[in-house]
């Protein structure tokens, strides 16, 4: 989805500044402002390039606080021992992050693509996984895997599903 005007100005409210390299918009609440900013993963400042791990961001006040809250009381420990419990929620966990890595790459052009490969960072862009983890067994954040896994509409993600079952979101 397109990011507009008025998107930019909400998510500089939320955030407290304006926001980089958002190139779209991956879901919205129920007020039609954006939930989820799509960022690029590579951007550009002056003549540097600076990785950005984080593909989809979480920008929903209430989404966040909940979050946080869940983050607080232990609950990356708690969705790891999930997944550790089950070969299929892991698996399925590990092939989510296949697919942010994939996305991550796809999102960028082919000078964004080029200056990755020279300043090495393709290996990083393309293997980390949900928030940037090398670990594709691991939970890193909370607000990163909510984020993609609405980000994923209609499909979702495995962390997204076992928060929703355990925490209502």
């Amino acid at each position: 989805m397109r990011f507009s005007e008025s998107d930019a100005c909400y998510v500089t409210t939320e955030l407290g500044r304006a926001p980089q390299g958002v190139v779209g918009v991956a879901s919205r609440n129920r007020e039609g402002q954006p939930a989820v900013i799509i960022n690029l993963p590579l951007i550009q400042q002056g003549e540097k390039w600076l990785p950005f791990p984080t593909l989809y961001w979480l920008v929903d006040p209430s989404l966040n606080a909940k979050i946080a809250d869940i983050e607080r009381t232990g609950g990356v420990g708690e969705i790891e021992r999930a997944l550790m419990a089950s070969q299929d929620l892991m698996q399925a966990h590990r092939a989510d992050n296949v697919f942010y890595a994939m996305a991550r790459w796809a999102v960028l052009n082919d000078r964004e693509k080029q200056a990755a490969n020279d300043l090495g960072l393709h290996p990083i862009l393309e293997a980390s996984g949900i928030g940037g983890v090398a670990n594709h067994d691991a939970v890193k954040c909370l607000h990163a895997q909510y984020a993609f896994h609405l980000a994923r509409h209609e499909v979702g993600t495995t962390v997204g599903k076992l928060m929703h079952q355990r925490y209502g979101l």
